[in-house]
């Protein structure tokens, strides 16, 4: 049940960067299937005071996979028994989800060969764990 759940939030986050907007030319770059697939697309501009418009348009479609996601996770949390993450009851930015996400594939590469929707769940897992505090990495 719980794999099914993270797949479907994999497949509403592809829907949802189809419908962000300008993300059409930066989506055909980045199919957004693997890990590596999306950690392309959130990596840090080369220039953070002179982003370009081509990595303008490329964090928007990291931005949109990360906004679908937890917007589907939103819609699920209530049906999942034992969730595999904990997100702060006052909720968590998309930067802060882009950062995580990006180190918890710095610190375990193994991972980016993995669907992108399992990884953003797994990170989220890593620096959310529902027993306990967060051991949220930086």
């Amino acid at each position: 049940m719980r794999i099914k759940l993270i797949i479907s939030a994999g497949l509403f986050a592809g829907l949802m960067v189809g419908l962000a907007p300008g993300a059409h030319a930066a989506a055909d770059l980045n199919s957004l299937q693997t890990g590596s697939d999306v950690a392309a697309a959130c990596a840090n501009p080369a220039n953070v005071d002179a982003i370009t418009d081509e990595e303008r348009q490329r964090l928007q479609v990291c931005g949109a996979y990360i906004n679908g996601f937890l917007a589907h996770y939103s819609f699920v949390r209530r049906q999942v028994e034992k969730p595999s993450f904990c997100l702060p009851e006052g909720g968590v930015n998309g930067e802060r989800v882009r950062r995580v996400y990006l180190a918890l594939l710095k610190q375990k590469p193994e991972l980016r060969d993995m669907p992108a929707s399992l990884d953003m769940a797994t990170s989220l897992a890593w620096a959310y764990p529902c027993k306990g505090k967060s051991s949220e990495k930086q």
